[in-house]
């Protein structure tokens, strides 16, 4: 028998007296693969029912809105926070709309603090989405408007933190502006250079500029 016909003799009486663990393996395999797609499948169906339930809720909310009074405008917001308020306790990208949809109703009823706690949630609920740097920068505005000069440097440096978010020069201008008024003048003017390596020549860059030379000239004095 040569070498070739001995090994699949070997591997022949092998697979006749495992068959039954090699078939029970695979088995096990099938029902992995059925229960990851179906997994899938549902996860996927799961998060467009909340997606559609958001877009209902908003639709809601903003249909006729410049028609009515102020008072049943409020009524309406209150109503939409509350049908949010169950989907904004989800995660993934069901959660991301949900709270984002509940910071702008907080933030126009001037409830920055709450309006604070659901951009920072959004932003939470996928970190890798394009939406987190936005919410960041969002959740830092409703900071500015609480006095909170600490929470909203945090709030823009995580929004600068993703190179590609594109209101990254406007967060890197209120971000010196922000240090100005927290007396750090150095991390201001850093701040504002930043713009010009960025975007050298764009509006925000001049307006950087500005605050440089005026940033200086106190220093002079």
């Amino acid at each position: 028998m040569s070498n070739e016909e001995e090994k699949t003799s070997v591997l022949g009486k092998f697979l006749e007296k495992n068959i039954k663990v090699i078939g029970g393996l695979i088995a096990v395999l099938i029902v992995f693969v059925i229960v990851a797609v179906v997994g899938s499948s549902i996860k996927t169906k799961a998060a467009e029912k909340g997606l559609s339930q958001v877009d209902a809720i908003e639709y809601t909310f903003k249909k006729d809105a410049d028609d009515i009074s102020a008072e049943d405008f409020k009524a309406k917001q209150d109503a939409a926070l509350s049908e949010l308020e169950a989907l904004a306790s989800k995660g993934g990208i069901v959660g991301v709309r949900a709270n984002m949809l509940k910071a702008e109703i907080l933030f126009e009823q001037k409830n920055y603090n709450a309006s604070r706690s659901a951009w920072l949630k959004a932003a939470d609920a996928k970190k890798s989405a394009y939406t987190a740097p936005l919410c960041y920068y969002n959740a830092a505005i409703c900071s500015e408007n609480l006095n909170d000069l600490e929470g909203a440097v945090s709030g823009y440096e995580k929004a600068i933190s993703s190179k590609d978010f594109y209101l990254i020069d406007h967060a890197y201008f209120s971000l010196g502006r922000v240090n100005e008024a927290k007396g750090d003048l150095e991390k201001a003017v850093a701040a504002y250079e930043k713009i010009e390596a960025i975007h050298s020549g764009s509006r925000w860059a001049n307006l950087a500029k500005d605050r440089i030379i005026a940033i200086n000239s106190t220093k002079a004095e």
